[in-house]
């Protein structure tokens, strides 16, 4: 081979190798690039996961002070579970897809969030003016504390800590836990103080029911509602297999069935038939009913038909036909109105000892003998009270010793504001409204639970002024809370978005 050639064939294997180098170089530089990314999202992962950013990370700063992702999520986790256990909203679906203002298209987790803001705001707020927890709240706290400190050991946690963090967050600790639940109380006791100090006067009262008697108004009215749905199963229990085109068209069927049912019921109230019989006759088909409910118009409201029992217009003895389709059913409601007023009735407090007859857990209906035997108890513990001070403050402290009524038993066995129409069992509610009751008033009583000791109060405002009170005092609250939310300043941080829903 010629000597050029041979340099030609050189150069040809040098610039091919030189070729293949900068080839390999290329590669390795992408490899390197990826193998960076991959390090780095996974320090990322690490860091999220470790709890760093929760704890670090600045979500909110209100009032001059920084709270973090873990500590946000505190507080929305207490407005989820507050309005949850109202069923406010539904809580198999996400609250971010759910519409809590229809008006400004506000969902319920920004309203929980701010909910969740208002809280620190409030506490912010109470610690500017050097308010600090009236020495009963602090009981109430530190109590609450002591039982979070030692509540891991029966539920069978391995630590207090796994405890917290798997009740509280993962990124919560507990001394943290006991600054914010020290937040929580302040802003309580500093909202109920600053209220409690607002002294309505007589018009205030006045004006603001004449502004808003469509929400305080007691509206009196009986409803029949019929509920159009296919069945899961069938009459034996067994699961139904239907197409799609099967279950719409046997909703249609329903559909006619039902709303015929509530056409016959409307006619034959307005023929002058007793509201009572008709809900007796048709009870194996109706979904539900009332006679003669009284509601406050605020309540009213939800109803299909609050509009039409609304309406200035109405008369006693209206009576008309609604229905709402929610895709999957139906409802037929036939309503009959009553009446409207500003219900003058007078509330009343009474305090109780229930001596159960029976078995708290035996759901059968006692026998006569166990009525007896509580009904003796009964009457000795009555008995005992007359032959002492006979006083109120005498009363409260045979309470706690002697009630088997656990919820009122921590107020002295305590009930307030009982009407007429309050749910009650009958005979309870009955002595409690009787006109001719007096303050100290004190007997024995039979429900279905056994014997009540009996122990009357007081006669309270009118449940028109009781209402207009609530909505006055919610009214205040809400200005309180705009004032401290303006005055403490809130600014996000890079912590919200840790927030989870």
């Amino acid at each position: 081979m010629s000597t050029e050639k041979k340099a030609q064939t050189r150069a040809e294997r040098d610039e091919k190798r030189r070729q293949e180098e900068q080839k390999d170089r290329r590669s390795m530089a992408v490899y390197t690039v990826i193998g960076v990314v991959v390090v780095v999202a996974a320090i990322a992962l690490m860091v999220i996961n470790s709890g760093i950013l929760q704890k670090n990370l600045t979500a909110q700063t209100i009032g001059g002070v920084k709270y973090s992702a873990a500590d946000m999520q505190y507080f929305y986790n207490n407005a989820y579970t507050n309005y949850a256990n109202n069923y406010a909203f539904d809580t198999t679906a996400s609250v971010k897809d759910q519409i809590y203002d229809e008006a400004t298209g506000q969902s319920w987790y920004d309203f929980l969030m701010e909910s969740a803001t208002e809280t620190v705001a409030l506490a912010a707020k109470a610690r500017s003016e050097g308010f600090t927890l009236t020495e009963e709240t602090r009981s109430q706290m530190n109590s609450s504390l002591a039982q979070l400190n030692t509540s891991w050991i029966s539920y069978g946690y391995a630590s207090r800590d796994a405890f917290i963090r798997a009740n509280f967050g993962a990124h919560m600790t507990f001394d943290r836990l006991s600054e914010l639940v020290e937040l929580e109380y302040l802003a309580s006791d500093y909202a109920t103080a600053r209220i409690d100090a607002i002294d309505h006067s007589d018009a205030d009262y006045e004006a603001y029911y004449q502004e808003h008697t469509d929400d305080l108004d007691t509206i009196t009215y009986t409803q029949f509602t019929f509920q159009a749905m296919v069945p899961a199963t069938d009459a034996d229990g067994n699961e139904l297999s239907l197409t799609d085109s099967e279950k719409a068209e046997r909703l249609e069927e329903l559909k006619t069935e039902r709303k015929a049912l509530a056409e016959e019921l409307k006619a034959r109230l307005e023929a002058g038939e007793d509201p009572e019989a008709l809900d007796e006759e048709y009870a194996d088909q109706l979904y539900s009913s009332s006679i003669s409910q009284a509601s406050m118009g605020t309540n009213v409201s939800y109803s299909t038909y609050a509009d039409w029992l609304l309406d200035s217009a109405r008369e006693a003895g209206d009576i008309t036909l609604t229905e709402r389709d929610s895709g999957t059913a139906c409802y037929y409601y036939v309503a009959v109105f009553e009446g409207r007023a500003r219900d003058e009735e007078p509330t009343n407090d009474v305090r109780h000892i229930l001596i159960r007859a029976g078995s708290a857990v035996n759901t059968e209906e006692p026998t006569q003998e166990e009525y007896d035997e509580a009904e003796e108890k009964a009457q000795s513990i009555l008995d005992e009270w007359k032959a002492g001070e006979a006083t109120e403050e005498s009363f409260i402290a045979l309470v706690a010793d002697n009630s088997d009524d656990t919820g009122s038993a921590q107020s002295g066995g305590l009930i307030s504001n009982i009407t007429s129409t309050s749910s009650y069992v009958e005979s309870f509610r009955d002595w409690a409204t009787d006109p001719a009751r007096g303050e100290g008033d004190a007997e024995l009583v039979k429900s279905e639970y056994g014997w009540h000791i009996m122990y009357y109060v007081s006669s309270g405002d009118p449940i028109w002024r009781q209402n207009t009170a609530a909505a006055l005092n919610n009214q205040d609250y809400e200005q309180l809370i705009a004032a401290a939310v303006q005055e403490m300043g809130v600014t996000q941080g890079a912590g919200m978005r840790f927030v989870k829903a």
